[in-house]
C-alpha cells in the first residue's frame, strides 16, 4: 500500500468515526491523512467540521482557512469560517467573510442568513432585519433565518415575536438543537417561568448531555424557589463534564445561597483550578472573605478578578457594588464605565457610576453620569439627590435647590431630600450674610 492509499483509507475511517460521534479518534485519522497529503481541501474542511463538534472553534477556523488556501472558491468552507469567527466573538471578521461569500455569489443564501445572527450579536438589529428579508428572497422557508431573527427580537425584549420565529424554526426543522432553548429563554424573559421550565425539559430530552441547558434550567429552578431541583441539575452537569468550570461555579453560587460557605468555597476553587481565568469565581470568593471580614483575602481576590478585565454585565455589577462597599471607588469607576459601555440603557449602572465619581471628587463627571441615569429613569429621586449633593459640594446652591425641588415633587416625604433642601436654604442664607458683611 502506498502513502496515498493509506491517506484515503484514514479519511474513510475518520468519516466512520465521525458518524459514531468519536470526534477525537476521527481527528487523529484526519490529521494523519493530511500529514501524508496536505493538498486536499476537502480533508481540511472535514477537519474543521470535526473540530466544530468538539467546540474548538478557533482551531476549526484555521482548518477552513487551510481549505480555502487550496480552493479559494469553496463557499461552504468560507461560510463555516464565518460561523466560527462569530462563535469566537470575532464579529467584524465574520462579517467580512460573509461579504466575501456574497461577492462571489450574490444568490448564496447562507451569506445573508448567517449575517442576521452576527448583526444581532453586534446590537445592530436594523441590519439584522435587512439581512432577514434579503435571505428570504433566495430561500423563503429557512429555519436558520427564523432562528437568527428570533435571537435579534429576543435581545430587544420583543419576546412574543421572538417565540413566533423560534416556533417557525421548529415547524421547518423539528430537530433544531436550540429553538426550544430560545423559546424557554424568551418565556423566562416574559416571566412565564413554568412554560420556560417545560421547554428547557423538552430541549434536554433532545440532548440529555447538554450542560448549558442543565445550568440554565438550574438557574430558572432557583428563581422559582425549587432549590433542591436546581442543585440536582448542577450536580448532573458536573457528572457529565467534571473538567469544565461553569458547573462547579454554578454549584458554588447555589451552595452560597443554601448557606453552605465551606462547600461553596471548594466549588469556586475547583472552577479556578480548571481555568485560572474563569470570570466570577474570584469575585464570589471575595464576597465570602468580605462576610468573614478577611480583608487581605478579599483584596487578593478582588485584584485577581479585576486583572481578568471582566466583560459580563452581571459580574461587573456585583464587582462594582463590592468595591463601593469596601471604599475602592476608583476601581468601581473602571468597572462601571465598562458596564455602561456594554449596557448603555442600564440606569442603575449610570447612577452608581455617578456615585463612584462623586466619591473620588470628580463632581462634573458624576453629575453627567447621574443625568444620563435620569434619562433612563426620570423618576429616580436617588439620582436627583446625588446631583443636588454634587452641586452643593461645588457651592452651586441655586442649581442644587432646583434638583431637590424636582425630587420633592416626585417624593414629598423623602427625608434625605428634605434634609438636603433645608441644608441648602441655610447655606444660601449664610452666603448672603457673608456677602452683606463683605460690603
Amino acid at each position: 500500500m502506498n502513502d496515498w492509499n493509506e491517506a484515503e483509507q484514514r479519511v474513510e475511517k475518520a468519516r466512520e468515526l465521525f458518524e459514531q460521534c468519536k470526534w477525537s479518534e476521527a481527528l487523529e485519522e484526519l490529521r494523519a491523512a493530511i500529514a501524508i497529503n496536505p493538498y486536499n481541501s476537502g480533508w481540511f474542511f472535514n477537519l474543521g467540521l470535526t473540530l466544530d463538534e468538539m467546540g474548538r472553534f478557533d482551531e476549526a477556523a484555521d482548518a477552513y482557512r487551510q481549505a480555502l488556501s487550496i480552493d479559494e472558491g469553496d463557499l461552504q468552507a468560507m461560510t463555516h469560517l464565518g460561523v466560527d469567527l462569530c462563535r469566537a466573538g470575532r464579529y467584524q471578521e465574520a462579517l467580512k467573510t460573509f461579504e466575501s461569500v456574497e461577492a462571489r455569489d450574490a444568490t448564496f443564501e447562507e451569506s445573508y442568513c448567517n449575517r442576521i445572527l452576527v448583526y444581532s450579536e453586534l446590537g445592530d438589529h436594523e441590519k439584522a432585519e435587512e439581512m432577514f428579508y434579503l435571505a428570504r428572497l433566495y430561500k423563503e422557508q429557512c429555519p436558520q433565518c427564523f432562528y437568527a431573527i428570533g435571537c435579534s427580537l429576543s435581545a430587544r425584549g420583543q419576546y412574543d415575536r421572538a417565540i413566533y420565529c423560534f416556533q417557525r424554526t421548529l415547524d421547518l426543522d423539528d430537530e433544531h438543537s436550540q429553538a426550544h432553548v430560545r423559546i424557554a429563554e424568551a418565556q423566562w424573559g416574559k416571566g412565564e417561568l413554568e412554560q420556560a421550565r417545560r421547554n428547557f425539559l423538552t430541549a434536554l430530552r433532545q440532548d440529555p448531555g447538554d450542560t448549558d441547558i442543565l445550568l440554565n434550567l438550574g438557574e430558572l429552578l432557583a428563581e422559582m424557589g425549587r432549590l433542591d431541583e436546581a442543585g440536582e441539575k448542577y450536580r448532573r452537569a458536573i457528572e457529565l463534564k467534571p473538567d469544565i468550570p461553569p458547573p462547579h461555579y454554578c454549584l458554588g453560587c447555589w451552595l452560597m445561597r443554601m448557606g453552605r460557605p465551606a462547600e461553596a468555597k471548594q466549588s469556586f476553587e475547583r472552577a479556578l483550578e480548571l481555568d485560572p481565568t474563569f470570570g466570577g469565581a474570584h469575585l464570589r470568593l471575595a464576597q465570602m472573605c468580605h462576610r468573614r471580614r478577611d480583608v487581605v483575602g478579599m483584596q487578593s481576590h478582588l485584584r485577581a478578578e479585576l486583572l481578568l478585565r471582566p466583560d459580563d454585565a452581571a459580574i461587573l455589577r456585583d464587582l462594582a457594588d463590592l468595591l463601593l462597599d469596601t471604599g475602592d471607588a476608583r476601581a468601581a469607576v473602571v468597572c462601571l464605565r465598562r458596564l455602561v459601555q456594554i449596557d448603555g440603557d442600564d440606569g442603575k449602572a449610570w447612577q452608581n457610576l455617578g456615585v463612584a465619581q462623586f466619591l473620588i471628587g470628580r463632581y462634573a463627571d458624576g453629575i453627567a453620569s447621574s443625568r444620563l441615569s435620569l434619562r433612563r429613569d426620570p423618576q429616580s429621586t436617588a439620582a436627583m439627590h446625588n446631583v443636588a449633593l454634587a452641586y452643593c459640594h461645588l457651592k452651586q446652591y441655586k442649581r442644587a435647590m432646583l434638583w431637590t425641588r424636582r425630587g420633592l415633587k416626585l417624593s414629598p416625604r423623602d427625608r434625605s431630600l428634605h434634609a438636603l433642601h433645608l441644608r441648602l436654604i441655610i447655606l444660601r442664607a449664610a452666603g448672603r450674610v457673608r456677602g452683606w458683611m463683605g460690603k
